[in-house]
């Protein structure tokens, strides 16, 4: 990495970044799909384990897609939000990885998110003074997919931050997560910083977003590896 910001090269570093958001990764995310559908053909997979391992999947190469779309426009806030995602879901990738009850925790997660929307929402209504009408029946709703897909008597909102996640064993980010996703998150909302003093600056605008997609390229490239490791794929020597 340059140390004087004079040094970087931006247009360089752009065309690598392109060259693996429009290439490799797609590439390697092939490979992890063509090995999903083996997996599902012998049955090697819970349902729920492989349907959540593919939606990983699908969620980087969203992302990824999302990312490359951002490149030769004014899009600063936007790469740093895609990047700070990219990093969110490479925790969760090795999260999941470690072992089939991290799986399963995050798998419940979708319904304890399913809850706090829910909570979220009928605040919301209570604000504006609106009568939340399908609270009962979205309640129940949840209660009976928590009872008879996962066997919970009851579910809370209670999920797992991706900040406590990343000190898991096997995931191993601890310390780096928060400056990573505290400094992406700066650019990723309208702070003071960024609306009152980046934005008019547009070379460096330009340079930061270069910095942000480089970010999010190895991010998603360190998810499709431990995705690879996981299914045992073979990396080239």
């Amino acid at each position: 990495m340059a140390t004087d910001p004079h040094d970087y090269d931006t247009d360089k570093e752009t065309a690598a970044s392109r060259a693996m958001l429009e290439k490799r990764i797609p590439a390697e995310l092939n490979k992890i799909k063509l090995v999903l559908v083996d997996i599902d053909k012998r049955k090697a997979y819970e349902p729920w384990r492989l349907a959540l391992t593919v939606d990983l999947v699908d969620a980087i190469e969203r992302n990824c897609e999302q990312l490359l779309e951002t490149m030769d426009k004014d899009r600063l806030p936007a790469a740093a939000w895609i990047a700070r995602n990219l990093l969110e879901l490479l925790v969760w990738v090795k999260y999941c990885g470690v072992s089939r009850e991290n799986a399963w925790r995050f798998h419940e997660d979708a319904l304890r998110d399913a809850k706090g929307l829910m909570d979220a929402h009928a605040k919301s209504c209570a604000a504006m003074g609106i009568e939340n009408e399908t609270a009962a029946i979205a309640a129940e709703r949840l209660q009976q997919v928590a009872s008879e897909k996962l066997g919970l008597e009851d579910i809370d909102a209670d999920f797992l931050a991706v900040s406590k996640a990343a000190k898991t064993p096997g995931v191993d980010l601890g310390d780096r997560f928060g400056p990573f996703h505290r400094s992406l998150s700066k650019f990723a909302h309208p702070t003071a910083g960024l609306v009152h003093g980046i934005t008019h600056q547009a070379e460096a605008c330009r340079q930061l977003q270069a910095v942000f997609t480089t970010q999010g390229v190895y991010y998603a490239a360190q998810g499709t590896l431990a995705l690879e490791a996981q299914l045992g794929i073979p990396q080239p020597e």
